[in-house]
């Protein structure tokens, strides 16, 4: 992994490390965060008033925590199949990040969209990477015609970055006229500081993964 790239994503505990993920032997634990990375590839559904309806999710997992997490759903999880088990464990983790809001928040004009699961998760194996999809009902969010809408996804306690790749980027379907502004995070060195010096466990301040996070705004014209 690139050595720049890894210093200018870092991440936060993706909820305990997914909440349920064995917490004991986790691999690269003993240094400063972050212990893991996502790449997040988004894309939007709009219904037939131009209103944001959904939002779909594809985490790509590095490498490591790859193999990890896949060995852990092998090992842990029920089902007659890789494939049941690698599901039951995507199951589980939707499950787990409720607490969380899915690491997902929107806003439009200063006031918070509401999200909730729709439909069932998934994982699966693609070469060294797992990839994980859901999608994410959006409540009363607004034509972004209209009203430019903003988002992250973050860990708020910053064990994981989540950061979109610059090859693919968040789009809405079927709707070249939409756009999106992503804005890279620009932290205090200060804080990037706090951030490297917290061990494994250590209790980060509240919502840290947020000064870290990309937001995304997007606009229809």
């Amino acid at each position: 992994m690139n050595p720049v790239r890894i210093q200018t994503r870092l991440a936060t505990r993706l909820a305990a490390f997914l909440l349920l993920a064995a917490t004991a032997g986790l691999p690269g634990t003993a240094a400063a965060h972050p212990h893991a990375w996502i790449d997040l590839e988004v894309d939007f559904e709009r219904d037939a008033t131009g209103q944001l309806v959904r939002m779909h999710h594809l985490w790509q997992f590095d490498p490591m925590y790859s193999e990890y997490l896949h060995e852990d759903a092998l090992a842990h999880q029920e089902g007659d199949s890789d494939a049941e088990r690698l599901n039951a464990l995507a199951r589980e983790i939707l499950d787990n990040l409720e607490e969380y809001d899915w690491y997902t928040h929107f806003e439009a004009e200063g006031h918070a969209i509401e999200v909730r699961p729709e439909g069932e998760a998934r994982m699966e194996k693609d070469g060294d990477t797992l990839e994980y999809r859901f999608t994410l009902a959006l409540e009363g969010a607004p034509d972004p015609a209209r009203t430019p809408v903003d988002y992250r996804v973050f860990d708020p306690t910053y064990f994981i970055e989540i950061l979109h790749p610059d090859e693919r980027p968040p789009r809405v379907r079927g709707a070249p006229e939409c756009e999106a502004e992503v804005d890279r995070p620009r932290p205090d060195p200060a804080m990037v500081a706090r951030a490297m010096a917290l061990d494994y466990g250590a209790e980060p301040e509240e919502n840290l993964g947020r000064h870290f996070a990309d937001r995304v705004t997007l606009r229809c014209d």
